[in-house]
């Protein structure tokens, strides 16, 4: 079947921090961010001092004391010094265990600050604003006479012009129609997910404002709820379709749209394994599936912006190794653009990945190729104004970093 998601987004991480609202700012602080840096740190440090020590206290223990290369016996220690070398392995243990309880903890308070700080919630009122189907919004006699294949032109048409609610309507409408129909499906859950990305980023004052104006009801728990739907919907997909690699396709755009949305590291790290997975399964069962490839590269892409350090923490915390390269994200785009040269997404996430490698002068030359390309949807919209964004950067001499916002960061 032929890819109908044709602009798929990215792992939306998405958005650069530049167009920030203040409040939004503050909460990706840099001395927050610092804060957050200090806490993982912390479990990793006391490790190291645990293993470096706990020699020494075992031959304490076991043979009458041998410090720094000197026999000393037990009778040589006074009381005081007796206690502090018998108890400083087990505070050292207790210490590492409360502080990587504690970063634990920390993802669970985050999750409720999260929710305080928004203010557009009650608890009461949780539960209304949970989305079922836009056709609640759609007076009855509406659309009652397209044909199924008029509803599918009219939903295109309005993606074009970057109108998401009608479109979806129109989609589920057309779903309606005929129930079973795989594309229609996918492109369903790829509308909803398109959805929650754009009230989410609108929200924060992204890139996407421009583009949409959130409504009374599109809340933060709102757009949450719908790409916890999407994920849901594309994860069903690709079980009763395991032979369908644009289920797959779907199930990693899906995927990067939760970690954007998720306030929790331990559950972004296990669904950026998941992700990449998703990706990589895609591929195998259709090489040229450009969409494919692209969310590989913006996989590596967004992987290999994390700092050093934050990935052996990564590794170190929640055992996962997250191993991303910007020259695996430039061949990746390569394929994607070979496949499908007009589509705006797969350029730009080339010349995103020569950004992070510094080659600006390449990274220029490739968003220079997207500004006369036709946009087909919002993710494709996004795309040519970042590419936009960053030519003005570069000419003017400003420093041009990656495209993404780490997803380690989000929810700080």
């Amino acid at each position: 079947m032929k890819d109908e998601f044709i602009s798929t987004t990215p792992m939306l991480d998405l958005l650069p921090v530049r167009s920030l609202s203040s409040r939004t700012k503050k909460a990706y602080s840099k001395e927050d961010g610092m804060a957050q840096l200090c806490a993982l740190i912390a479990p990793m440090s006391l490790g190291l001092a645990l293993v470096n020590y706990f020699p020494r206290w075992w031959q304490f223990l076991t043979n009458h004391g041998v410090v720094d290369d000197v026999s000393i016996s037990m009778e040589d220690y006074n009381v005081v010094e007796m206690f502090l070398e018998l108890i400083s392995v087990p505070i050292l243990l207790a210490s590492m265990l409360v502080s990587v309880a504690l970063v634990y903890w920390h993802d669970e308070a985050k999750v409720r600050h999260s929710e305080a700080a928004s203010g557009r919630l009650s608890p009461a009122s949780e539960c209304e604003q949970t989305p079922t189907s836009v056709l609640d919004s759609v007076p009855e006699n509406e659309y009652a006479n397209f044909t199924f294949q008029e509803l599918l032109k009219e939903a295109k048409s309005a993606e074009k012009d970057l109108n998401v609610r009608k479109a979806l309507q129109l989609y589920e409408r057309a779903l309606m129609r005929k129930p079973s129909d795989k594309s229609t499906e996918l492109l369903v859950c790829k509308i909803k997910c398109d959805l929650g990305f754009l009230i989410f980023d609108t929200t924060h004052e992204g890139p996407m404002k421009q583009f949409f104006t959130c409504e009374s009801n599109e809340t933060l728990k709102y757009a949450t709820e719908l790409v916890k739907q999407a994920l849901e919907g594309a994860r069903q997909l690709t079980e009763r379709y395991p032979q369908d690699n644009t289920a797959f396709t779907l199930l990693a755009l899906c995927i990067g749209r939760q970690i954007l949305v998720s306030t929790q590291s331990k559950q972004k790290v296990r669904l950026a394994v998941e992700m990449h997975a998703a990706a990589q399964k895609a591929i195998s069962l259709n090489p040229k599936d450009d969409q494919a490839h692209f969310m590989l590269a913006r996989w590596h892409n967004d992987i290999a912006s994390l700092p050093r350090v934050m990935k052996t923490l990564v590794r170190f915390i929640y055992g996962s190794s997250l191993k991303g390269k910007f020259e695996n994200a430039i061949a990746s785009a390569k394929t994607a653009i070979s496949l499908n040269p007009s589509n705006i997404v797969n350029k730009v996430e080339l010349g995103r990945a020569y950004t992070g490698l510094g080659d600006l002068a390449s990274a220029q030359a490739v968003y220079k190729e997207v500004i006369h390309l036709e946009v087909d949807d919002v993710n494709a919209a996004l795309y040519r104004q970042l590419a936009l964004d960053d030519i003005e950067r570069i000419e003017s001499g400003k420093p041009v970093g990656s495209l993404a916002r780490p997803w380690w960061a989000m929810g700080t």
